[in-house]
């Protein structure tokens, strides 16, 4: 076994990838486990400080990883799931799915930690390995090429020249909304400006339609906690999902290539990446996805009058390739105060 992971104080972890050798590329499993009560935050600092002793590790975006050892290729990366963390693995060497580098990890933190069985976790963790693979920075790992890229580059730059210098925002209004989210919350974090006085909770939730392979819902719930008024004189973020955007990306969905994937490279090029079994007519599927979609597309508030000890509830949707923070102007007593979360 080769050690990708070493020595921490007298803790000998092995490797988080070991596998006897293979063909080279040739993905032989998918796997993913459930490290329970451990929040990614506290997780990710401690994997990142053993891996980055590791030459033959490369740290991916959004807490992922890579290496290679000779022609085995390894892949991993966490996920928030609220209170606990998703890991989620590809290798092309032979896995004991029991007993490995990863589990020896696990161990040796005292970790308690189960076999994945969230099936929606499990389908957007292969999507984004998916991505991934296709963009080459896993060069090695053998995965389906993507037979639509020309028809999405098409249609993402007929929607960029039609938004070419508006504002990536949406043309709904801003309006509060109270009722119950029914999606799964995968994350959530709390910040506290003390300037202000204002607590602000961020919550990240799974959506239920295609979408999801691109898109998070966020919920921003801004507590006022002081005695006095204040004003949300401007929320804004440098890139947010506009409506748009997520019908463009979905109408070319890439979930059609999932039937191809396990019936093979040649028939699936064949075909370009399309469906070879049934699916739901394109008009059905968009339109569930505006329903859910539109709901968190709303443009960003302004000149929000929040009263004293009471709170608003923001929701957008972000890009979960690279989500940026919603960045706050209050007004309070006069002065003016910035801060972004």
């Amino acid at each position: 076994m080769k050690k990708m992971l070493k020595c921490i104080c007298t803790l000998s972890i092995l490797t988080l990838f070991s596998a006897a050798a293979n063909a080279a590329g040739m993905i032989k499993d998918y796997h993913a486990y459930r490290i329970k009560n451990q929040n990614i935050r506290t997780v990710v600092p401690v994997v990142d400080n053993i891996l980055s002793k590791e030459a033959e590790i490369k740290k991916l975006s959004r807490n992922a990883y890579y290496a290679v050892y000779g022609d085995e290729h390894y892949y991993m990366k966490f996920y928030p799931a609220l209170y606990d963390t998703d890991v989620y693995i590809v290798t092309d060497g032979d896995y004991d799915k029991e007993s490995n580098g990863v589990t020896d990890f696990f161990k040796s933190q005292n970790y308690k930690y189960e076999t994945l069985e969230d099936k929606d976790a499990y389908k957007e963790y292969k999507f984004d390995f998916i991505d991934y693979a296709r963009s080459g920075a896993l060069d090695g790992l053998f995965t389906l090429p993507d037979g639509l890229k020309p028809l999405k580059e098409g249609m993402n730059k007929i929607n960029d020249k039609m938004s070419k210098g508006n504002e990536k925002t949406s043309a709904i209004p801003y309006s509060e909304d109270n009722e119950p989210i029914d999606l799964t919350c995968i994350d959530s974090e709390e910040y506290n400006n003390k300037e202000t006085n204002v607590t602000v909770t961020v919550n990240e939730y799974r959506l239920k339609n295609k979408e999801n392979k691109y898109v998070h819902a966020f919920e921003y719930i801004v507590k006022n906690n002081s005695n006095s008024d204040i004003k949300v004189e401007k929320v804004y973020s440098e890139r947010l999902a506009a409506l748009k955007d997520i019908t463009t990306s979905t109408f070319v969905d890439m979930d059609r290539l999932d039937v191809a994937d396990t019936l093979g490279v040649p028939l699936a090029i064949a075909t370009g990446g399309l469906s070879l079994g049934f699916t739901v007519a394109n008009n059905v599927r968009l339109a569930r996805v505006v329903k859910e979609a539109t709901r968190y597309s709303h443009s960003l508030p302004e000149n929000y009058d929040l009263k004293a000890k009471s709170s608003m509830r923001i929701l957008c949707l972000k890009f979960k390739d690279d989500p940026k923070p919603l960045q706050f102007t209050i007004v309070k007593q006069g002065q003016t105060y910035q801060f972004a979360y």
